[in-house]
This record gives structure tokens, sequence and C-alpha cells, in this order.
């Protein structure tokens, strides 16, 4: 995600040592225009050596195509340093790097929005920075009016980053979707950044302090710092149609998530197509740790380090009574100790190796309890395996579907530069 490759797989162009930090310059817009900076040289095996036949070649015969620290997705880092060195020379937090006002906002409730007129769009290459702070006792609710970036899966070019307090992100949002409303805790943080091409009609965001206990609804994105209850909507009755509601949990650093669930009815559907509960390893969505759906007790769940991201979605037609289940902070102490069966003696969805838990993108399991296949398939040397017996209140034969990536080679080899 931080990098780009450069290079025909045949080889014979490269940078080589000596050209570390050096740049990767394109013209823009498909060869006219100035040239911008998109690459900064890193590394990459051999010099203009081939790739093509990697896997018949011995390992120091092997060649990669040349590779680049991709300057686009660093160009919030560095518009932050930026500004800083702007905020220390003039004195002032209004930066030139933001067309419109930012900086604290204080008010118990108010609009943040960019461009400041509707029908025009917010400038290339902004770095806006709006930090919210509620009294003690409330919370902050931001309520998404209209929103329109551009349009990009994984959010790398223009986007918004939420955060509670400075450095926990709860979502980053880009596109032209509605995203409903985002409740925070007393201390939030907007961080809006564009790049050099594309702009939207950007964003209106309402934000409000509200006060006591606020139980989460459909379309709502809800940050959790504590050890608590989590339920469907209007849980024990049945949940609406059309629901997508998300926690993003944070816990404390060296500890990870442990998600026990308590009860769960949701509609049954193969692979759980329809109405889900989706467990995530982290906030961009590319880690799924499992899909549970249907009407028995899963057993528990870990996340794979400090951020577990839960995700519930239901469709257009027959709905249930949802789930409840149950957090706790387990410290990496207590979690590599001997014992770490879950509640009622199970063991959790897990890794089957402590070593694999930098290698886990990608690798769903599918959880419907209640499938009348008893066909079981399971990857016992791959991660997330099912260590011991399912849960015991179930009658019925589980029915799990793994979806594996192929082995990556591991293989070390020379540099041709700074790692």
């Amino acid at each position: 995600m931080t990098v780009l490759c450069a290079g025909p797989d045949t080889g014979g162009r490269d940078a080589c040592q000596g050209d570390s930090g050096g740049p990767l310059v394109c013209p823009a817009e498909s060869g006219r225009g100035p040239w911008v900076v998109l690459g900064i040289t890193s590394w990459g095996k051999g010099c203009g050596r081939s790739w093509a036949n990697n896997s018949i070649r011995p390992p120091s015969g092997r060649g990669s195509p040349g590779v680049f620290t991709d300057v686009r997705l660093l160009l919030p880092w560095i518009k932050q340093k930026l500004r800083q060195a702007d905020e220390r020379q003039r004195g002032t937090s209004k930066s030139r790097l933001c067309s419109v006002k930012d900086g604290p906002v204080a008010d118990i409730e108010g609009v943040i929005r960019n461009p400041t007129l509707p029908g025009d769009y917010y400038d290339n290459n902004e770095l806006c920075l709006w930090r919210i702070s509620v009294p003690p006792g409330y919370s902050i609710l931001l309520e998404f009016e209209d929103f329109n970036l551009e349009n990009d899966s994984y959010c790398r070019f223009d986007r918004l980053t939420v955060s509670a307090g400075s450095h926990r992100p709860v979502g980053i949002f880009c596109g032209s979707v509605l995203h409903g409303s985002v409740l925070l805790n007393q201390h939030a943080t907007l961080l809006f950044s564009s790049d050099i091409s594309n702009v939207g009609s950007g964003f209106v965001i309402r934000h409000r302090a509200v006060q006591g206990r606020t139980d989460p609804g459909c379309g709502m994105t809800v940050l959790v710092e504590d050890q608590t209850d989590i339920y469907s909507p209007y849980y024990p009755q049945s949940y609406s149609n059309d629901c997508v509601l998300r926690w993003v949990i944070h816990a404390p650093h060296g500890y990870v998530v442990k998600l026990d669930f308590v009860d769960m009815e949701l509609e049954e559907s193969d692979r759980c197509l329809y109405d889900s509960l989706t467990v995530l390893g982290d906030l961009e969505q590319t880690e799924e740790i499992a899909v549970l759906c249907a009407g028995s007790v899963p057993p528990p769940v870990l996340s794979y380090h400090n951020v577990m991201v839960l995700q519930f979605t239901s469709d257009s037609s027959v709905t249930h009574r949802g789930f409840r289940a149950t957090l706790t902070f387990i410290s990496h102490a207590d979690l590599y100790g001997e014992n770490k069966l879950g509640v009622g003696g199970q063991r959790d969805i897990w890794p089957s190796h402590r070593e694999d838990l930098t290698a886990k993108r990608h690798k769903t399991s599918y959880v419907n309890l209640d499938a009348a296949d008893p066909d079981v398939q399971f990857s016992r040397n791959r991660i997330m395996t099912y260590q011991g017996d399912m849960d015991q209140k179930s009658t019925r034969d589980p029915r799990i579907h793994m979806d594996m990536d192929s082995d990556d080679e591991d293989y070390s080899g020379e540099s041709s530069g700074t790692q």
C-alpha cells in the first residue's frame, strides 16, 4: 500500500545502487502538462535483472521491478510537515495549504464545509485540519450532509480521515456516497487531503455535542474504546432491513480484542451473502477475519492487533433477532500463555502460528453454523483455523468455507538501495 513498482519484467531498465532517495518523475495528464514526482527510489533485487522466470531460478539469480515509495500516498504526511514549518514561521495555525477556514473548533454545534460555497470545487494539493473538542461528559456526533471526493476504492488520493484524538482513526472516507454519521469521544480530528488531480464538490459535515448514552443505529460508525457489550440495532427485537452499522474498536497498545458471542440469529445464506456480521482486522477493510451468519453461537474471535472493526449489514428482506457479543481486551503476555481457551473451553478463531501474524491478508472464514451440509473444510497448516471443538450448544455439524491465498515465496536478496 505504500510502494509502486516500475520497469519491464524482461529487465534492462531500473534504478541502481546510489539512486536511493532520487525521484521517479512522470509527465502529468497522460504525457501533457508538467512533470511530477510520483516515486522515491527505495530498493530492488538486482539492477535491471529480469524477474519473468523467478520461479525456476535460484534465489541469487532472481530479479524484481524497481520499488519506489509512492509519493501520492505520503502526501498527507509531507503536507503536515510543510504545514508545521509554515505555522512555526508565521506564528499562526492558519495554513496556506487549506483554502477554507480550519483549525480548533470548540463550539457545541456547527458545520464544517469545503469548499465554502455550494457549487464550487475544493482545490488540489490541500491539507485541512479541524480539531473538535466538547465538554467532559459529552460525545461528538458527526453527520454527513453532503460528500463528494475523488473516487478510489482504497481512498489513496483525496480523502477525509476522522480520528478520535489525533492517533486513533475511525474512518477514511472518499468517493461520492453519504456516510451517515460518526459517534466519537470528547475529542475528534478531521484531516482532509487532496492530491494534484481530479477534484470534487467537497463535503458538508454537521457536528454537535451529545450527552448520555446513544444507542447506535443504522448508518452509523461508532468508536469503542472500552470493554463492553456490542449488539445489533433494536436487539433483542428484530433488526431492520437495509441496515449498515460499523463499530471501530481500539484496545490499548499491547492488547488484542476478543469477541465473545452471547447470542446470534441472522438470516441464513450460503457464504453469508445476505445478512451478516463481518469481523475485520483493519480500518481499510483489507483483512477479513470472519464473516458470520445464521442462528448458532459462534466461537470467540480474536483480532490480529489492537484494532478490530465490526460491520453488520442486512439486505431488503427477512430480519431476525440479531446478535449480542462481549468485548474484552487481552494483553499479549496473557495471549501467548499456555491457556488460550475461550468461553466454555472452546478454542478461539486465531492464526495457528504466532509467526503468521504478519501474513493474514484476505484469509476469510465464512461461518454458517446452521447449514445443513455437514461438509467441513479445514486448512490446518494455514492461518485462521478452528483449534478445538466447535460450540457444544449446536447439535448440527458446522460448515466452514476458507478462502486462502497461494503461498508467497520467502526470499531475501541484494538491495539496489537502502531498505
